[in-house]
C-alpha cells in the first residue's frame, strides 16, 4: 500500500507478517519481521509499505534506534581503507614491473603472437634455434639445408652421419650410374667433319672451320643394358666441349620416333617428331640455343629451351619455350664456352600427361659463384623402353669467326632411378641457381617437310 508521509520525519511500522518499505521507485528503505516494530526516516512525500494491514504511525523519538553503531562501522571501515590506499602503497603498488604489463610490452607480445603461426598453422623463425634435444612425430622439411656433424666411429643412434655411411653413399651413387661413350661409327656431321681420339681415350675431337656452320652427331653407347621394356633411366649428363660459338644442343630423350635435320640453321629444328609414325609418343625432344654474344642491358647471356613432347590429352603435339638469362662471367670465359655439361633429370617416372616432373640444368666454370643453373623445366617421359632412353644428342654450330676453332664429344652417364626416386634430381635441384626468365606453351607446328628418321 502506498502512504503519504513527511519527508525527514521518522515513523514506526507494526506488522504481524514480514513487511518492506520502500520508496515509490523501489529503493529499499526499511525491513520489517512479522511481529515486531521498526522505525524510518521517511525520504520523499511518499512510500510504499508491502502489508496492507501494517501500521504505520508517526514517531517522536528521532532516528532509528541502532543508527549510530552502523555509523560508527561505517567510519571505522572507512578508516581502515583510508589506510590501504595511501598514496605511497599506490605508488609502489603501480610501479610493480612483475605485477602488472606495460601497453608496449602488450602491444609487442600480441604481435609475437600473431606472427607465431600463419593462418595454415605454420611456424617461421629468423633466428637460430637452440635446443636440448626433441622429437617431431611429422617430416621436418628443410628446404635451406641442415648442417649435421660427421661422426666417428661407429654409428649410433645417437650420431650424426657416420662417416663410413657417407663414404658407402658415394659407392651406391658410383653403382647407381651408367657410362656412356662416343661411338665412333656412330657419329656424323653435316659437312664431313673428321672426328679424332687423339687427345683423351673414350673421347671425340673435331675441328669447326672458320665462317662455318654445321651440325654433328654424338651417337652413344654403354656396356650396361639395364632398360629391357622398362628402363631404369631417370636422367642424364651430357658434359660439352663447345666454341665460343653461337651453337645448339639437342637431344632426344624416352621412346619417339624423329625426323633428324642437320645443316640447318639454329634456329631451325634439328629434331622433331615424325608425325606420320605410330608406336609410342611417350618421348620428348629438347634443344637448348646459346648465344655466345653477351647482352649488356640484360646482364647475361640469352639461353632458349625448346621442349616438344605429345599430349594425349589434346591429342596433338605440343612445343613449350623457355627463356633464361644465363649469370655473368669472366670476360674471357662467356657462354657457351664456359658450359661443361647438360644435365636432364627427373625425380621419378613421367608416366603419361604429367607436368614439371623434370628440370634441365647447366654446369659451368668461368668466374661466377653460380655453378649450376637451372634453364627449364620439363615435362617428364614415361621410361618404357625397348632401346637407349638416352642414344646421343646434336650439335648445332655457327662459326663466324676468321680462324677455326675446336669441340669435343665427351664421354655421358645416365643414371637410374632408386624405388623410383631419382636421387641425383635431388642432388642438382639443391644446388641449383633458377636463372629461367619466361614460358610459354602452344601447339608444335612442323616448319619442313620429313627428312631422315630415327627410331
Amino acid at each position: 500500500m502506498r502512504v503519504v508521509v513527511i519527508p525527514g520525519t521518522t515513523y514506526a511500522v507494526t506488522t504481524a507478517t514480514d513487511c518492506t518499505v520502500s520508496t515509490t521507485d523501489g529503493v529499499l528503505i526499511a525491513s520489517c519481521a512479522a511481529g515486531e516494530q521498526t522505525l524510518f526516516v521517511a525520504p520523499s512525500a511518499e512510500v510504499d509499505v508491502s502489508d496492507d494491514s501494517a501500521l504505520v504511525t508517526e514517531s517522536f523519538k528521532g532516528a532509528p534506534a541502532g543508527l549510530s553503531a552502523v555509523w560508527g562501522s561505517i567510519k571505522k571501515v572507512s578508516a581502515s581503507l583510508a589506510s590501504k590506499l595511501n598514496v605511497s602503497t599506490f605508488n609502489a603498488h603501480q610501479a610493480n614491473t612483475t605485477v602488472h604489463v606495460t601497453a608496449q610490452e602488450r602491444e609487442k607480445w600480441n604481435g609475437k603472437q600473431d606472427n607465431l603461426t600463419d593462418e595454415s598453422g605454420n611456424m617461421t623463425l629468423a633466428g637460430n634455434i637452440t635446443a636440448a634435444g626433441g622429437t617431431f612425430d611429422g617430416t621436418v622439411n628443410a628446404n635451406g639445408g641442415i648442417n649435421v656433424p660427421l661422426a666417428v666411429g661407429a654409428p649410433t643412434n645417437e650420431s650424426g652421419v657416420n662417416r663410413l655411411y657417407a663414404a658407402g653413399l658415394a659407392a651406391v651413387t658410383d653403382a647407381f650410374s651408367v657410362r656412356c661413350y662416343p661411338l665412333p661409327a656412330n657419329c656424323s656431321s653435316s659437312n664431313g667433319t673428321v672426328f679424332k681420339t687423339d687427345k683423351e681415350p673414350n673421347s671425340l675431337y673435331f675441328n669447326v672451320p672458320p665462317n662455318s656452320s654445321f651440325t654433328v652427331k654424338c651417337g652413344l653407347v654403354t656396356n650396361a643394358r639395364p632398360m629391357h621394356n622398362y628402363s631404369s633411366i631417370r636422367g642424364w649428363v651430357a658434359p660439352v666441349r663447345l666454341p665460343s660459338v653461337s651453337a645448339k644442343f639437342t637431344a632426344r630423350f624416352g621412346q619417339m620416333t624423329t625426323v633428324v635435320r642437320m645443316g640447318r640453321d639454329r634456329d631451325a629444328f634439328t629434331l622433331v617428331p615424325d608425325q606420320a609414325a605410330g608406336g609410342y609418343k611417350i618421348g620428348e625432344i629438347i634443344d637448348i640455343t646459346f648465344d655466345h654474344v653477351r647482352d649488356a642491358a640484360a646482364g647475361g647471356y640469352h639461353i632458349r629451351v625448346r621442349e616438344i613432347y605429345y599430349s594425349n590429352a589434346e591429342q596433338k603435339w605440343k612445343m613449350k619455350t623457355t627463356q633464361a638469362l644465363a649469370p655473368e662471367t669472366s670476360s674471357n670465359n662467356g657462354y657457351p664456352v664456359c658450359v661443361y655439361a647438360v644435365v636432364y633429370e627427373q625425380y621419378q617416372d613421367g608416366g603419361y600427361d604429367t607436368e614439371d616432373r623434370g628440370a634441365l640444368w647447366l654446369l659451368h666454370g668461368g668466374n661466377s659463384s653460380r655453378g649450376c643453373v637451372k634453364i627449364a623445366t620439363v615435362k617428364g617421359v614415361h621410361c618404357f623402353e625397348s632401346i637407349y632412353p638416352f642414344s646421343g644428342y646434336y650439335l648445332d654450330m655457327e662459326n663466324t669467326n676468321s680462324w677455326a676453332l675446336a669441340g669435343a664429344f665427351l664421354p655421358a652417364t645416365m643414371h637410374l632411378h632408386c624405388n623410383n626416386v631419382n636421387p641425383a634430381y635431388y642432388g642438382f635441384s639443391s644446388m641449383e641457381s633458377n636463372i629461367i626468365v619466361s614460358e610459354a606453351v602452344e601447339d608444335f607446328v612442323d616448319p619442313e617437310a620429313e627428312t631422315t628418321t630415327e627410331d
